[in-house]
């Protein structure tokens, strides 16, 4: 009998998490806090088994509440070189998980959300990477893995090239349809195509792209 996928989710700092995104998630194996999103696990109703990070922006009583807990307490220095989304990151890796979720509700550091959809891609290669932000759904795509999405029709969704071109890009779904096409990085021909199907599609050869779709109950 094969197994269900291990996953493990990862909430991150910066805003909340919108609450509607909790009946998208998957079970999860592992949750993993990173800084303050030990907040957000908990409003959300998740016990974090792992905190990490430089505990910068945890709040005290938040932090007092962790060490209370059944939580692993994993404490870095300020002063170092990988943020603390990555921290989690290369922690779930660690545990050998395959299937990784971020939980993020955006925030004004905008610097710090292009830097975690660009560590989602650094893990792409042996694993599912995905994310919520805000009401955004982000899927990683790489020639390992086509994405397959379930989305009202009439979606928007955006196909953005990341870390250079995105070649042999085929898709199945949407309005302008793509059949072994190549998305150039610093380009926006990817941006903002249309579900025309409930079924949406998207692989490629080379490269990995970053699929974006507003919130919706069939993401997976």
């Amino acid at each position: 009998m094969e197994m269900a996928p291990r996953h493990a989710l990862i909430f991150i700092g910066g805003n909340s998490p919108e609450s509607s995104v909790r009946d998208h998630l998957p079970e999860a194996a592992l949750v993993i806090a990173a800084d303050s999103g030990w907040e957000h696990a908990t409003a959300m109703g998740f016990q974090p088994d792992l905190l990490i990070g430089d505990m910068d922006s945890i709040r005290p009583e938040h932090l007092v509440e962790a060490h209370a807990s059944d939580a692993e307490i994993i404490e870095h220095p300020t002063d170092k070189d990988v943020t603390d989304t990555e921290l989690a990151l290369q922690l779930a890796r660690k545990f050998d998980y395959r299937h990784i979720h971020l939980l993020s509700g955006g925030g004004d550091r905008f610097d710090h959300l292009l830097a975690m959809v660009h560590s989602l891609v650094s893990h792409a290669d042996d694993a599912t990477m995905s994310a919520h932000v805000g009401d955004n759904y982000v899927r990683i795509v790489t020639p390992r893995e086509a994405t397959e999405l379930e989305l009202p029709i009439g979606s928007t969704v955006s196909l953005i090239p990341l870390g250079g071109n995105a070649k042999g890009v085929t898709t199945t779904g949407l309005q302008w349809e793509l059949k072994r096409d190549t998305l150039h990085s610093f380009a926006s021909r990817g941006v903002s195509n249309i579900a025309t199907s409930s079924e949406v599609r998207i692989s490629l050869r080379t490269g990995a792209l970053a699929v974006i779709s507003t919130l919706n109950k069939g993401n997976r």
